[in-house]
């Protein structure tokens, strides 16, 4: 019975670490029935060795930072292809926004050395649930992150939340969502458990993210902003590099892109200033925040920027699509000067 104590005390400590509520079918210093103290005991058992197994692989992870062994994370941008997820009012399509912000995300752990990060898709492909935990499993990623939009009948649903299968994922859950929530300044709709293929049958620890309703109009309007998708996922970096105690590399993760930067305006009602490149001569400019602008749709196909469904030419700077400025302009219809006293400004009328 005292190590049955020693067992359930421990259960405790670790539940309570996880930030969740201990079972507690009878209290630890009442006598219970020599049956149920025998389910008890063996259900109790089972997942003590369960849960200890899974925390010392967890912790060998965090091992691996001071053996100079990368740690494998895998990215997973939600939809595809066929299956645009949920849309919005505007019409704005959730897959894209998934896709941005995995490829953001990619960009930024591009050259730490501690962590490995790669994605299930970085086109706009079509990958069934089971072929995404397929990947997963068989690569094998030590944490699995599945980015999404939230989406709901009601307009006025809001906020971020952290979706976890099993409880050794929810601390990962809680630290993602915290450093999430911050940079959205949504409604913080916590850490919770789900009941998601792609984080019950992966066997890492595994998240699924929840940046925002796509459903919203506000938010819609956020979740397909540059800046706010900069932001955001700068955090959710920070939150995996703090979950697995390795430093965030911030002066290695954002690579300056090596062409003299233009400064591009767009002149609409919502109009706003981007930065833009001049790389070889020719202006190139970021297709998703300004083709939107203009009332264009934006996609990618192949790894090449589509608008209005045709594919152009493309840049990856940064895991951004730039395409350049005469392409854009000619599909959607809009019009592009450059100032002959100051050539590094490019200013587009719609």
């Amino acid at each position: 019975m005292a190590n049955q104590i020693v067992i359930m005390r421990n259960q405790e400590i670790i539940m309570r670490g996880m930030g969740l509520e201990p079972w507690s079918a009878t209290i630890l210093n009442e006598k219970p029935q020599a049956t149920a103290m025998l389910s008890r005991r063996y259900y109790l058992s089972s997942w003590a060795i369960t849960t200890y197994a899974q925390l010392a692989n967890k912790y060998t992870i965090r091992r691996y930072y001071k053996m100079a062994k990368k740690i494998k994370v895998k990215g997973d941008a939600g939809h595809g292809a066929t299956d645009p997820g949920a849309i919005g009012p505007t019409g704005k399509r959730e897959k894209e926004f998934n896709l941005t912000m995995a490829l953001k995300l990619e960009a930024l752990f591009k050259n730490h050395p501690m962590i490995d990060f790669s994605l299930t898709r970085s086109t706009d492909v079509f990958l069934e649930l089971r072929q995404r935990v397929k990947i997963a499993n068989e690569q094998p990623a030590d944490l699995f992150i599945s980015i999404h939009a939230n989406s709901a009948t009601a307009t006025t649903a809001n906020g971020t939340e952290t979706f976890y299968n099993r409880t050794t994922s929810a601390p990962l859950a809680g630290v993602i969502q915290r450093h999430m929530q911050d940079a959205t300044g949504f409604k913080d709709r916590g850490a919770r458990y789900g009941n998601f293929a792609v984080i019950r049958d992966t066997k890492m620890d595994a998240v699924l993210l929840e940046v925002g309703f796509i459903s919203n109009p506000e938010e819609e309007q956020k979740l397909f902003d540059n800046d706010f998708q900069d932001r955001v996922a700068l955090a959710v970096a920070k939150g995996i590099c703090e979950y697995l105690g390795v430093p965030f590399e911030t002066e290695k993760s954002a690579v300056p892109a090596p062409y003299p930067e233009m400064t591009v305006t767009v002149h609409t009602d919502a109009g706003s200033t981007y930065t833009g490149y001049n790389i070889k001569g020719i202006t190139w400019i970021p297709s998703r925040p300004i083709g939107e602008l203009l009332g264009g749709r934006i996609g990618y196909v192949k790894s090449k920027v589509t608008i209005n469904g045709e594919p152009v030419e493309t840049q990856n700077i940064n895991g951004v699509g730039y395409v350049t400025a005469r392409d854009l302009t000619k599909l959607l219809g809009a019009r592009i000067f450059w100032d002959k006293a100051e050539p590094s400004k490019v200013e587009i009328y719609h």
